[in-house]
């Protein structure tokens, strides 16, 4: 995995170099790179079924979701809505299919992993719009869809950390809401926690991180060049959200992500605000964990990563 990181990592560097600072070129060309992760083991294909591609009825564009459930559930499933990463530029529901089954089977919840508008076609806050959207429709399809929008978890991986983890903070903070002009439709009661995975929490250091194009993802989702000069930066800023409390959290990174500065530093601020906080950022001797690292079902830290996963979800349910 490793090695196929730093091939990436090299091609994305060559491009770079060709197209300059053409960043609507650099946007098309990262777009590729962005695939399925892992293969979940066939009997958690047997053990579940998914919905693909059901229109949330956003007024944005992308506005479809996923569904994935236990075929043996019988009561209402709690849902875990997924984020899923791509710098706000690419990715899609789909990249997290494998490891949405192996969730759904353990954990007894249904993973509706949403897509949401791209940038740099839609800027920011797009994406905390659509999941709003999103919400609602599940609320007014409950039933039909045998859903239980009492007990809701949230989550994302990479730029989708940052998108579920702020969503979080929108939920509890009543300034961010006055803030952002926005009041999301699920109520902190609702919300019984949070899983984060390989993301960045706090604007004002996210680019010394020197994430492969963190510059162009910041751009495109900001529509300012220079992140320091974006006047909404706080608000994507989860670490500087957290005074009216938070859901409790469970989060994971790797020692060779370069987002491990930003892990420890929300941790550390969650912490400090008392907020109920499971970390696992694994590192070991002769191996490095690079980004993403959780989705690569069947290896030893991923599969830690999802035990801690389900256990954090099954303690709140």
């Amino acid at each position: 995995m490793l090695v196929l990181i730093i091939v990436l990592l090299i091609a994305l560097i060559v491009l770079f170099a060709q197209f300059g600072s053409n960043y609507y070129t650099q946007v098309k060309v990262m777009r590729r790179f962005f695939k399925n992760k892992g293969h979940a083991p066939e009997n958690y294909l047997e053990r579940t079924s998914v919905v693909t591609d059901i229109d949330y009825l956003s007024v944005l564009s992308n506005g479809t979701l996923d569904i994935y459930t236990a075929n043996d559930a019988n009561s209402p499933q709690p849902v875990f809505m997924w984020v899923h990463g791509g710098g706000y530029v690419g990715g899609d529901k789909s990249c997290i299919k494998s490891w949405a089954h192996v969730i759904a089977a353990e954990a007894n919840v249904a993973v509706v992993s949403v897509n949401y508008c791209l940038a740099p076609d839609q800027h920011y806050p797009g994406p905390i719009v659509q999941l709003g959207e999103a919400f609602r429709f599940l609320f007014d399809n409950a039933e039909r869809l045998n859903l239980d929008t009492t007990r809701i978890f949230l989550g994302g991986d990479s730029a989708g950390a940052q998108i579920a983890s702020q969503y979080a903070a929108l939920i509890h903070s009543e300034s961010l809401k006055s803030a952002m002009k926005i009041t999301p439709p699920v109520n902190k009661e609702q919300l019984k926690g949070v899983i984060l995975c390989c993301g960045f929490y706090n604007m004002d250091n996210v680019l010394k991180s020197r994430f492969p194009a963190i510059k162009t993802f910041m751009w495109a989702y900001t529509n300012t060049k220079k992140l320091r000069n974006f006047e909404r930066k706080n608000e994507l800023s989860t670490i500087k959200n957290l005074e009216s409390g938070y859901c409790d959290v469970f989060i994971t990174c790797g020692d060779a992500d370069p987002f491990i500065g930003q892990a420890k530093e929300f941790v550390s601020a969650l912490s400090d605000a008392n907020i109920t906080t499971d970390a696992y950022l694994p590192k070991v001797k002769g191996k490095k964990l690079a980004h993403e690292y959780q989705f690569l079902v069947g290896t030893t830290e991923a599969d830690i990563a999802l035990d801690k996963a389900v256990t954090f979800i099954e303690n709140r349910l």
